[in-house]
């Protein structure tokens, strides 16, 4: 890396003059920082009442590693555009630097990991303190920033936003080994990025164990083979000067660079809680098989100073990393930052093997208090008003343009400033009389692109399965984004097809690699344009629904953000039978009832499904109420119901089910065998035939179309919690026709149906699948795994039998 030195290039990269002087305060407060976090964790693990005696935690050894990195971005670099990932380990530094700006109570520090208090791992939906980004395990708020940055790119791409600001993650180096990080990382130059950093946190520790060596070059060509700008922060100011030293003897200053270049990862942590005299030794060794004379280069520092030397490592020296981050303002992204740092810096636990869940002893505590100057009661104190440290963070954040600490956050969260959109409850569109849901779908979303203003803002997204989920029409409408406009060879050289795959700016769906983590990510990260940038997008993704899991850390990262999206799961079941069973899913009924934040709708017909979409629109730009939609869809043709499309039809498709099938008035209902199938999605079908069967028998079986057993379910735990009703659950199944049997029937887990059974306080056969499919014939699978009109009829059966 080539060094910036000079005043104007560090102001230049941040707007704000740092020197000496300034570098000496910003020490005092990164110090500050310190201790306060250390103290912070131990009030909250030894001092704060508990009623429990479970391990509180906090992470006094992670966020010490970055200490120094946060005072830098937070004191000088960052702007008020800027997103940052926080390392999930190191939130209790973030917030300490926010109470000393001023942006933090100190009352509210002390609520860390208690009820309604700031959070254990940084969260934009629940501290108050500027976290725009969630983060917590799996690394997945780090790998949300790049889809932040597409979606910033995006806005400008369309919209003529301009902005400048940056996504920022800081990432500790074991998070590095979770799947969705290198899956993500090739997406950053596929669209460009410019304005996304990330500072890997390269303390060589994770939970139990050294990294492995060479872990460096490793992480390193991880990044480079994704075509990253790479720049390695890793000596330390006192280190650079000895290398540089006239003075010394021949070859010594190359000998100390040769031997922390080669130093064993776990000797360099080990020799951390070593006397410097045992450094000294090893150093000369090692001098003495370089032929160089370490022993008169060592000579004129005492024992601490060598050790203060040998661990100036540059995550740690705020001058370098300031140097650093104004060397990469200069750089295109994606750009990634290498910090050398010390898990525990500062604090005697540094570099221990053991040190990821430590907590300072109370002696340990006492020596670090006396070192740091902090009287007795003065353990909270930040800066004093009128001292020259916080005159200069107030200075520092006016010349920066943050808002002034008394008035806002550091980062106040936007809000979409754009036209209310007016969205149709209907669509002109006309459906065959055989079709499926997910060629509906695509019919929908070619008339949605007409639509004034909203036909704009969606944008669509799909991991390489666009056209085989019917997003074709839309595609040809709208195009595809990319960073730069790309011939259509295909149409240029005369061949003919039905997909246009024009690609540029102006394009309105991404279509992403095989990977579902950053499938939903993507989708995360626009569904939050409004509260990142202050513009509103409508993002609809389709999905093959057996790999809905595999992307399942990253949906519950977006719900959990509340952001706010729409996707289809299509083709879902069993549908995709000739593709085994690794393409058949039956579990995501399960999840799209457990998730919270996400609306599942399992529509059987096409009015349905237009029905859902078009409120599932509107309820998006709902940004304090709006949820997430999930759409379980299908490439199964059903001859559409004859429904009359009221309001209350509507309403009751949106609320959770209707009876297709009503026999409640036959004369001779009440004295007749009767029962009820409650059938979802491409069930209806059966549910139909085997009533018609059942009939023939003088049977008289109602069809209930569930279309939302979600809603449902969500009205059902109202009535377990405490509420005298149980919401459209009791218009639905009134009490008069409960105590009646039932099937349930459904192309999943017959779970997702089968706990109607608890309020109908009636016998119920749950019909479902359990188990992993095959290559077959669709009536075949039906058949083997018992969902075909034959197994209803079977069900039906046996519940008069036992009735």
């Amino acid at each position: 890396m080539q060094s910036i030195q000079t005043q104007s290039d560090l102001t230049r990269a941040f707007g704000i003059e740092v020197d000496e002087n300034d570098l000496l305060v910003l020490q005092q407060v990164e110090q500050r920082v310190l201790w306060l976090t250390t103290y912070l964790l131990h009030y909250i693990n030894k001092l704060r009442p508990s009623p429990d005696d479970l391990k509180v935690g906090g992470h006094q050894a992670s966020s010490a590693s970055l200490v120094s990195v946060l005072t830098a971005l937070y004191c000088v670099a960052l702007r008020p555009d800027d997103h940052v990932a926080i390392k999930p380990h190191a939130a209790p530094a973030f917030h300490i630097l926010q109470y000393l700006l001023g942006y933090l109570p100190a009352d509210t520090l002390r609520t860390l990991r208690d009820l309604g208090g700031l959070q254990a791992y940084p969260n934009r939906t629940k501290d108050p303190d500027s976290v725009t980004i969630s983060t917590a395990s799996a690394g997945l708020g780090a790998a949300a920033t790049i889809f932040g940055a597409l979606t910033q790119r995006y806005l400008g791409d369309h919209f003529g936003r301009e902005s400048r600001g940056r996504y920022i993650a800081i990432v500790g180096d074991a998070e590095l080994d979770e799947g969705n990080i290198p899956e993500a990382l090739g997406e950053a130059r596929t669209y460009d990025l410019q304005n996304l950093w990330w500072i890997v946190d390269f303390n060589r520790q994770s939970l139990d164990r050294i990294m492995p060596e060479h872990a460096a070059s490793h992480i390193r060509r991880q990044f480079e083979a994704k075509d990253w700008q790479v720049i390695e922060l890793r000596y330390g100011s006192l280190q650079e000067a000895f290398f540089r030293n006239p003075d010394l003897p021949s070859g010594a200053g190359q000998c100390l660079k040769d031997w922390l270049d080669s130093c064993r990862l776990s000797q360099y942590q080990t020799l951390m809680s070593r006397p410097g005299a045992e450094l000294r030794h090893i150093l000369s060794q090692f001098g003495g098989q370089q032929g160089v004379d370490m022993d008169r280069a060592l000579q004129p520092l005492s024992d601490q100073q060598l050790k203060d030397l040998v661990f100036n490592i540059g995550g740690h020296d705020i001058r370098q990393i300031l140097r650093t981050l104004a060397h990469a303002a200069q750089l295109p992204g994606p750009l990634m930052i290498l910090a050398y740092t010390t898990k525990g810096w500062g604090l005697p636990i540094a570099g221990h093997l053991e040190n990821h869940a430590a907590v300072l002893t109370d002696g340990q505590l006492a020596d670090l208090q006396a070192a740091h100057d902090i009287a007795a009661g003065a353990e909270w104190d930040g800066f004093h008003p009128d001292s020259v440290e916080q005159t200069w963070l107030h200075q520092s954040l006016a010349k920066r343009g943050f808002p002034l600490p008394e008035t806002s956050q550091m980062m106040p969260p936007r809000t979409a400033s754009t036209t209310p959109v007016a969205v149709p409850e209907r669509l002109p569109v006309r459906y065959p009389q055989t079709t499926s849901t997910q060629a509906a779908f695509g019919q929908m979303l070619v008339a949605l692109s007409d639509v004034p203003q909203l036909g704009d803002r969606m944008v669509t997204l799909s991991p390489d399965v666009a056209v085989s989920t019917n997003l074709g029409g839309w595609i040809n409408r709208r195009g595809v984004y990319a960073a730069d406009s790309r011939p259509n060879d295909w149409r240029e050289h005369g061949v003919e097809t039905l997909l246009q795959w024009n690609e540029g700016p102006t394009g309105q769906h991404i279509e992403l690699g095989i990977a579902e983590h950053n499938f939903y990510l993507a989708l995360s990260m626009l569904g939050l344009a409004p509260e990142m940038h202050g513009d509103m997008l409508w993002p609809i993704g389709t999905i093959y629904d057996p790999f809905v899991e595999r992307g399942l850390d990253a949906l519950k990262y977006g719900t959990y953000a509340h952001a706010k999206f729409i996707f289809a799961g299509t083709p879902s079941g069993l549908t995709l039978c000739r593709e085994a069973g690794a393409h058949q899913s039956f579990l995501t009924p399960l999840l799209g009832i457990g998730i919270p934040d996400l609306r599942y709708y399992e529509p059987a017909y096409a009015a349905e499904l237009e029905v859902i979409l078009c409120w599932a629109l509107a309820q998006l730009a709902d940004r304090e109420r709006g949820e997430s939609v999930y759409m379980r869809l299908s490439t199964k043709t059903l001859r559409q119901a004859a429904v009359e499309i009221t309001p209350e039809w509507r309403q009751q498709v949106l609320s959770g089910g209707y009876w297709l099938r009503d026999y409640r008035t036959a004369a001779d209902y009440a004295t007749a065998p009767h029962l009820h199938l409650l059938a979802s999605g491409v069930m209806l079908a059966e549910a139909l035939a085997a009533s018609d069967a059942a009939l023939e028998d003088g049977i008289y079986a109602n069809v209930i179309n569930i279309t939302s057993v979600d809603q449902l379910f969500r009205g059902w735990m109202r009535l377990c919690q405490g509420e005298h009703h149980a919401g459209y659950l009791d218009q639905l199944l009134p009490k008069a026709d409960r105590h009646t049997p039932a099937v349930t029937l459904l192309d999943g887990h017959p779970l997702a149906l089968g706990w109607l059974g608890n309020l109908l306080h009636a016998p119920v056969r749950a019909l479902g699948v359990t188990a992993f499919g095959e290559s077959a014939a669709l009536p075949d699978l039906y058949h083997k795994h018992h969902i075909d009109a034959d197994a209803v009829l079977g069900a039906i059966a046996q519940l008069l039998f036992t009735t």
